[in-house]
């Protein structure tokens, strides 16, 4: 059996800020004992690495405890926060545990920035930058990308770059409320990755673009790239869709196979991680889904289909459909 890409877990459903992309959190949280004994689990799927978030991680109590048994099982900790809550003393024990933090933005001015990430400040957030910069952690912005913030890649990158980041990671916006009316199009994500490539040159920044479609988009327009890079366009080993391919738990204990996937494969207070990933792997549902040649017209004919394979969770928020086409793929504009 296959190891995971990735575990990504939501440790927390609560937070300080209420942001337009959130995706929603479960009602329910872990225990003590339960959080716990999941942790110890996750050293025995063999991840690549580990990305804890919420909510906002840094209001669970035990995430140094968490954090602790992960990174003795030699495994890599990434933490996605807010910011807002950062100060010298966790900065360095984050450093001590040699976990990277990611600090999203999502607006490059205070006015967007708060707009978009409500409850934040704008000053807190680029105090919290330089301490995670002081302290060797700060690994990179990840920024949720919809119509709501689109038009701001050059700004995202310029302010980014002034505040201490050598790394930008760009999400594309996935099933969350008002999901419809905030995400992208074809002709948009066309826009935005000519963008992305421009201004990467321009700020010398490093750049990964969290998306199926991003690797044949460079292909497809004779773009470098590469799997490791200094101030280089990113694309991971496994670039396309990774639907099934890593576990998302969910602050209740649910296990879905993305995380923004409407399927919950099992809750870890009934079954093991271990079970639970099994039966992942061996769900006929989940092979027929990740199953690229039961993809539709325009999919189907495309020279990049099983390096891609499209966005299956954005596909179904947008289709109610697992094997229609990815809407938002700029190659598939002149193509539907």
């Amino acid at each position: 059996m296959n190891s995971p890409y990735m575990v990504d877990w939501a440790i927390t459903n609560k937070c300080n800020l209420n942001c337009l992309h959130c995706r929603g959190m479960a009602e329910e949280e872990l225990d003590h004992k339960a959080i716990l004994r999941v942790t110890k689990e996750i050293p025995s799927l063999k991840p690549r690495w580990v990305i804890i978030e919420g909510g906002e991680p840094l209001l669970r109590g035990e995430l140094f405890e968490i954090i602790e048994i992960i990174h003795d099982a030699k495994i890599k900790v990434y933490l996605i926060s807010n910011g807002m809550l950062l100060d010298k003393n966790i900065a360095e024990r984050l450093a001590e545990l040699d976990v990277k933090l990611m600090i999203s933005i999502d607006g490059a001015d205070k006015e967007s920035y708060e707009k978009i990430r409500k409850g934040a400040s704008f000053e807190k957030l680029k105090e919290s930058v330089a301490i995670a910069a002081d302290y060797g952690v700060l690994d990179s912005c990840p920024v949720t990308i919809g119509k709501h913030n689109y038009h701001q890649i050059g700004k995202l990158f310029k302010f980014a770059k002034q505040i201490g980041y050598k790394k930008i990671i760009f999400l594309g916006l996935k099933p969350c409320e008002d999901f419809e009316k905030y995400v992208l199009d074809a002709k948009e994500y066309e826009n935005i990755f000519f963008s992305i490539i421009k201004h990467q040159k321009d700020y010398s920044m490093d750049v990964w673009v969290d998306e199926p479609f991003f690797k044949p988009f460079l292909q497809e327009h004779n773009i470098d790239y590469a799997v490791n890079a200094e101030n280089g366009i990113i694309v991971p080993d496994l670039s396309g869709c990774i639907f099934g391919d890593y576990m998302f738990i969910e602050t209740n204990g649910d296990v879905r196979p993305c995380t923004f996937a409407p399927i919950v494969m099992g809750n870890i207070n009934e079954k093991s991680l271990n079970e639970i990933w099994n039966d992942m792997q061996n769900s006929k549902m989940i092979k027929e889904i990740k199953d690229y040649s039961t993809r539709e017209h325009p999919c189907s004919e495309c020279k990049y289909l099983y390096e891609c394979g499209g966005c299956r969770s954005r596909a179904f928020g947008l289709t109610k459909s697992w094997t229609e086409s990815d809407p938002s793929c700029p190659l598939n504009e002149n193509k539907i």
